[in-house]
């Protein structure tokens, strides 16, 4: 299965997407779905939708908004037939709120090291 990036949308303007995403952020924070996706590591839409227990037209179009926002990387499969998503490492502290948790740990220091890729819907949080 195959994630694909593709909006019939037009956004007018940069500060217009950056409203979306931070919008998009929200609802995946407020459902808890960045902690799925940090408990489950690379994921198809699928398997989103059933660990999330949405639709998966509902998990694609929000899982679409995040790899458009920067917020979740495309990676290949295991068995290299299909992609999947990823929640970067260093994403983890911003998305799941940082309380010293140990398991934060090697997500503190990703963040640490590669603070300045942070997409810029990510850096003011």
């Amino acid at each position: 299965m195959s994630i694909t990036v593709a909006s019939t949308q037009s956004i007018p303007d940069s500060s217009a997407a950056e409203r979306i995403a931070r919008a998009s952020i929200a609802f995946g924070r407020k459902r808890g779905y960045y902690r799925l996706l940090f408990e489950a590591g690379p994921v198809d839409a699928e398997t989103f939708a059933g660990l999330a227990g949405v639709s998966e037209h509902r998990a694609r179009s929000w899982l679409e908004e995040q790899v458009a926002a920067g917020v979740l990387r495309v990676v290949a499969s295991p068995d290299g037939h299909h992609e999947e998503l990823l929640l970067p490492g260093e994403y983890v502290p911003i998305l799941l709120g940082d309380h010293g948790e140990p398991e934060f740990e090697g997500a503190r220091a990703l963040l640490a090291d590669h603070r300045d890729e942070v997409p810029s819907v990510l850096a003011a949080r």
